[in-house]
């Protein structure tokens, strides 16, 4: 039987305890810049913060990409015997708290997708789109009858522990977020119903760092027809059957592997997009002038230096994401003073809004709350 080919996908799975690689290196703190420390539990104190001094900016760094082995081979899929699947679509948008601030403009982020083929025992996810934290085309592969996962992502392909998908997704350790939803399917419960709501509540567990035993009950049998990860919420755009070699749903490194590119920052809207931000009317605070000059011609430039991956929030709106130890650089914001602060991906405010000069540079770093 034919397999369509119009929604290319994958993702399989395989647990281990290898950690991935070491974060780079802080880089400097230039001369004269703006750095904001903050906690969940203290807030910086509120003020304007004036521009600082200007420096490169990288929006990528180039890595060579390392497939490791998974914990074990899934040579049990190694055939090419057909297996029946479900080839399934959810829809993803980024929500923004209320404490980051209500937009003046009316923006729609670019969508994120989720292709996940999956049957009984197999899942293979593939996150598309610009509107993903991660890099475009990353995979995750997943078996239903162990925990962990196998990733590939722009630095290669590893394995993970049970929870590490959600290090992963973070850039860093997890922090607090919301909890994870998915909404049950009304045909859950029939008995013939196609049984892919396991592994795919088994995905957004791992995803979410929730052992699968606390997240598979809310499934039944058929796919969710959303869920929320964080501020992330998808819904179900499809789900049809295919027929699929055993082969292409290996939870393992076995090959064909995608090429994905790497990146350290990413915008979430184009230049002109970012133009109709505007600062409300009432921030007319007096910005402090010691320097004569702005840092940067155009735009935010934004230096990651907490242990996780940032998304940069302006204004009450997602403009994109800084991995930790990485510059990013937003181009297309309108000269003036605007609101400015920054979330984790799975859903843990990390900076309050705070009041900063555009053109400028702001350096975020996150000082952990004492025990």
């Amino acid at each position: 039987m034919c397999v369509p080919r119009s929604l290319a996908l994958g993702l399989l799975l395989a647990a281990c305890n290898e950690p991935d690689p070491p974060r780079p290196a802080r880089p400097p703190v230039p001369e004269g810049a703006t750095v904001l420390e903050w906690s969940s539990e203290e807030p910086p104190p509120g003020a304007v913060l004036a521009p600082a001094e200007a420096a490169p900016v990288a929006a990528s760094r180039a890595v060579r990409a390392e497939h490791r082995p998974a914990a074990g081979p899934d040579g049990d899929h190694g055939s090419a015997d057909p297996v029946e699947a479900r080839r399934i679509v959810y829809r993803v948008r980024l929500g923004v708290p209320g404490i980051l601030g209500s937009p003046l403009v009316d923006l729609v982020l670019p969508a994120a997708e989720l292709f996940i083929d999956v049957s009984d025992a197999r899942l293979r996810a593939r996150f598309v789109g610009p509107g993903w934290p991660v890099d475009a085309g990353s995979e995750v592969r997943l078996r239903g009858d162990s925990p962990g996962a196998y990733v590939i992502d722009g630095r290669g392909g590893r394995p993970l522990e049970p929870g590490a998908l959600a290090s992963w997704f973070e850039g860093g350790a997890p922090r607090p977020g919301p909890r994870p939803y998915v909404r049950r399917d009304p045909v859950a419960d029939d008995e013939d119903a196609p049984r892919a709501g396991e592994l795919v509540c088994a995905l957004v567990a791992e995803w979410t760092g929730e052992a699968r035993s606390a997240i598979l009950p809310r499934c039944g049998h058929a796919s969710p027809v959303a869920f929320r990860v964080g501020f992330f919420r998808g819904e179900r755009t499809a789900d049809v059957p295919i027929e699929l070699p055993r082969s292409a749903l290996r939870a393992d490194d076995a090959p064909p592997l995608p090429e994905v590119a790497h990146v350290t920052s990413r915008a979430l809207l184009e230049g002109d997009a970012l133009a109709r931000l505007r600062a409300e009317s009432h921030r007319g605070e007096e910005l402090d002038t010691r320097d004569a000059e702005p840092p940067v011609d155009e735009g935010l430039v934004v230096v990651n230096e907490s242990d996780g991956r940032m998304i940069v929030v302006v204004d009450g709106v997602a403009i994109g994401w800084v991995e930790a130890g990485a510059t990013g650089h937003f181009v297309g914001l309108t000269p003036g003073v605007h609101e400015v602060g920054g979330m984790r991906p799975r859903g843990a405010v990390s900076m309050r809004r705070r009041l900063v000069a555009i053109p400028g540079r702001t350096v975020l770093r996150y000082r952990a709350p004492r025990d």
